[in-house]
């Protein structure tokens, strides 16, 4: 029985953090599957550590999700190894993985079109690099309203809640969703923004909010609630998800938000046009401004046909291209 050992680090991202879970479940009885977390509160608590432990570590696969795993893996031997970067891998990344795939026998996993075009521009050979989306877990995509959790968060009954999908980073470009939100909140103090309180940016753009005297208009889940929670637990309060991307941000929130029947308000960028399509799957603004997207959000809500279209074709693409099936799939077909 083939053996795999996940290497990841205790800082991955959400969606990271997600992809391993379901790889590591998902494969089936056929694999046994190990996980090693490298740094603070990990198995392995820092890079020398790892690659004390990791030279005496054998696995038939070793799955290194980020830089610093695959690095570890390389030097210590692993025979054959899966990489997927646990954030967008830039020019600067990739002049070292693809140092790295010159000592080792690597295969490049990607999540989206736009790494792996990038990562084939850079020197990668086209025949080690493949592209896998990643795949929803939509057992866990609930819309049932739940107003218990809605009150808990301090959102009155008929409250408009925009929700910035997945962790608040630099990538993200959470500020902007604040900026837009402020604007309707000016025409109608209903409009509220959800934010999951995850990401190192998380307090900083709540605070955006206080700075523009609207304090009360942007809610941090899981500072409000005092406990961690999982964002497809926040769906059912959403009526609008404000996707902003500042750069690469990670495309599996956006997948989360298509599946679950969201309609989704965006910002133009390359990864998100491999999931979105104006007045297809989403209404989408052209250029980072919050009027615009504030225009959007007005003419989605005075349009309930067109709502109901994106909202039926978001789901349907999501069904067809991010089923978790469909992911593992792919990852059978290269082990």
């Amino acid at each position: 029985m083939p053996s795999v050992l996940h290497l990841l680090s205790t800082t991955a991202d959400e969606q990271t953090s997600q992809l391993h879970r379901m790889l590591a479940q998902g494969l089936g009885a056929g694999f046994i599957s190990t996980t090693l977390r490298i740094g603070t509160g990990g198995e392995l608590r820092n890079f020398p550590a790892a690659i004390l432990q990791l030279r005496h570590e054998r696995a038939d696969i070793t799955y290194a999700w980020g830089i610093t795993a695959l690095t570890a893996a390389v030097l210590c031997g692993h025979r054959r190894i899966f990489f997927s970067p646990d954030r967008f891998a830039g020019p600067r990344a990739l002049r070292w993985i693809r140092s790295l795939m010159g000592r080792a026998d690597v295969t490049f996993v990607c999540p989206t079109f736009t790494q792996q075009r990038l990562a084939v521009q850079r020197g990668i050979d086209p025949a080690r690099c493949h592209m896998i989306q990643p795949g929803v877990d939509f057992g866990r995509v609930n819309r049932r309203r739940d107003d218990v959790l809605r009150k808990k968060l301090g959102f009155a009954e008929n409250d408009f809640i925009l929700i910035a999908p997945g962790e608040t980073t630099l990538a993200a470009g959470h500020e902007m969703a604040v900026w837009a939100c402020g604007i309707l909140n000016v025409l109608d103090p209903r409009y509220k923004l959800l934010l999951w309180g995850r990401g190192n940016r998380a307090e900083l753009t709540a605070n955006l909010a206080n700075r523009l005297k609207q304090g009360d208009m942007v809610k941090q889940a899981e500072k409000i609630l005092d406990h961690a929670i999982d964002f497809e637990a926040l769906l059912p309060l959403a009526d609008v998800c404000l996707a902003t991307p500042a750069g690469a941000a990670p495309t599996l929130p956006i997948a989360i938000m298509m599946a679950a029947g969201v309609p989704i308000v965006s910002t133009v960028t390359y990864m998100l046009a491999e999931l979105l399509e104006d007045r297809h799957t989403a209404m989408m603004v052209p250029t980072r401004s919050p009027r615009a997207l504030v225009q959007r959000v007005l003419d989605l809500r005075e349009n309930a046909g067109l709502q109901a279209k994106l909202i039926d074709t978001a789901r349907a693409e999501a069904y067809e291209h991010f089923s978790m099936t469909r992911m593992l799939d792919g990852y059978r077909r290269i082990i």
